[in-house]
């Protein structure tokens, strides 16, 4: 589905992510109102019957912390159901960004979340991937998101779902009948997530994915680190019989008496961090939505659009060749930005054999003359890549167990998070103007495409490069692109050296998302 495409009356704005069975949309109804639209991908009866089915316990679910169903269509051409949108970041992001939650604010956290699970288990339903990703937290409180692998209580079903291993009960671990109570279980191990910074499980939710399974399986945890306030709360939820775990409207009557009956966590609860972040999300992702907005519709009324918050310089030496690179990732730092979709990862740099790794296109200002990215790009070596985010994001962030913070300045995290990008210290070029940047239609596929083409000087540099990292092992074959401080818009596998002055950059692009890149890099 393109922009400006429709699902029933919701025209299509972007593609928020991909999955392996279906795909999610941000969508706008006639009248306005923003949703996330899920699509079935694949076409046979069984999966039908299953989308339907999901369709119809979702539309059960009626409460205040969950993302409510607004519409669905489980028998169109491309099955489709529509949710509430929440532009909120997610747990996991702000852990990841600002570190553990104090203990009054996670009173207030668990006590949604709880009374998300009675609307679900009240509807008979099990959520069974209950974790910090799949709970978003806007101002007025938090929302429970992802049904994909619900259950229900009325349905016969012989395979199970597991979801993710660190936050999974033991039972699923074991590929028994889950019920409400498994569901309190990962609601604990999300809170202790929220307390410590890591998931309850020996070593953290980290190594082989066997071994964290048998962990699980056998309820092995390790839960030092937890404030000794917060156990009464959380370990209850932790028990291997689920027959010994407190009921969801037991835990919210709990954070209730510890709440006071307060009603304003904004500024009683939330750290200045926490607030600023969710705040900040929020106001990027409006501004996103407004300009694919216009790009859809331009002649409709526009909405409200937060003014932009305040600008930071660049840090000194941005522009030199071979030392003063500058600050490292921070994407919750201020003037941070990302994303308001998400681009396959495998795109490709049709050169001589470049691969591009991760290429992402962003929102953000026009450029200050043709071929002049909109921020000092700068290209350098990668000495290391590893998954998760880059630390320490903010003080007070924790690190996996045994890894050690990766140099300030060199280390950058993909937009997605899932992955730290660390250049090696030696230098790398930087791109001040291209020649030319241009978006072209890949005549096979009908994707779009952006070529970019290097002036002289640049050019031989950029050969220069390519012969040095060529050939070695992985990832030191690579390179990466950083677009101002903390941007890290792509990272690329180098096969030979490149000689020549242009590169074209691929990646299955819509027309609006290669025209966004190509604006970025310095097209008119």
């Amino acid at each position: 589905m393109q922009p400006g495409e429709k699902f029933g009356p919701f025209t299509v704005l972007a593609e928020l992510a991909d999955g392996g069975m279906g795909r999610v949309h941000l969508a706008r109804s006639p009248g306005g109102r923003l949703v996330a639209v899920k699509t079935l991908l694949t076409h046979g009866e069984d999966d039908r019957r299953r989308f339907a089915r999901e369709v119809g316990l979702a539309q059960r679910v009626k409460g205040v912390y969950t993302a409510s169903v607004v519409d669905a269509d489980a028998s169109g051409a491309v099955p489709w159901m529509a949710t509430e949108y929440v532009p909120a970041p997610s747990l996991k992001e702000l852990v990841e960004r600002c570190g553990p939650l104090g203990p009054r604010a996670l009173y207030w956290v668990a006590a949604g979340i709880a009374e998300a699970l009675v609307s679900l288990h009240s509807a008979g339903l099990v959520h069974r991937d209950v974790k910090p990703s799949n709970v978003l937290l806007p101002l007025d409180g938090p929302r429970v998101i992802d049904f994909g692998i619900s259950q229900a209580h009325d349905v016969t079903r012989t395979d199970t779902a597991l979801g993710t291993v660190a936050y999974a009960s033991p039972e699923q671990a074991r590929g028994e009948p889950t019920t409400p109570a498994s569901d309190v279980f990962s609601l604990g191990a999300t809170l202790f997530h929220l307390a410590v910074g890591r998931a309850p499980y020996v070593g953290g939710g980290a190594g082989p994915a066997m071994e964290q399974l048998v962990r699980a399986a056998t309820n092995d945890l390790d839960v030092t680190g937890l404030p000794d306030e917060l156990g009464p709360l959380v370990l209850p939820c932790l028990a291997p019989d689920p027959a010994d775990r407190p009921t969801p409207a037991a835990l919210l009557a709990y954070c209730s008496r510890r709440l006071d009956g307060a009603a304003d966590a904004r500024e009683a609860w939330l750290s200045p961090a926490w607030t600023e972040a969710i705040e900040r999300y929020r106001d990027e992702r409006l501004r996103a939505v407004e300009e694919a907005r216009r790009r859809v519709d331009p002649d409709a009324a526009t909405g409200p659009v937060p003014a932009p918050g305040p600008t930071e310089p660049l840090g000194g030496g941005a522009l030199s060749g071979s030392s003063g690179l500058s600050a490292s990732t921070r994407p919750a730092g201020r003037g941070a930005r990302r994303p308001w979709w998400p681009v396959a990862a495998g795109v490709a740099v049709a050169a001589a054999g470049i691969v591009l790794a991760v290429v992402r296109p962003w929102e953000g200002a026009a450029t200050a003359a043709p071929g002049a990215p909109e921020q000092p790009l700068r290209i350098m070596e990668v000495e290391s890549v590893r998954q998760g985010v880059c630390f320490p994001d903010r003080a007070g962030a924790q690190l996996p167990v045994g890894e050690s913070p990766p140099p300030e300045g060199l280390s950058f995290t993909s937009d997605n998070r899932d992955t730290c990008v660390v250049a090696r210290g030696s230098g790398g070029m930087n791109v001040a103007r291209f020649r030319e940047v241009r978006v072209v239609e890949a005549s096979a596929s009908g994707t779009w495409e952006v070529q970019i083409t290097f002036q002289d000087k640049d050019a031989r540099a950029f050969a220069e490069l390519t012969g040095r990292v060529a050939g070695q092992p992985e990832p030191r074959n690579q390179l990466a692109f950083v677009l101002g401080k903390d941007r890290l818009v792509s990272s690329i596998m180098v096969l030979e050296r490149l000689p020549g002055g242009s590169a074209q950059i691929t990646g299955g692009y819509t027309r609006n998302q290669a025209q966004a890149l190509a604006r970025a890099l310095g097209a008119p």
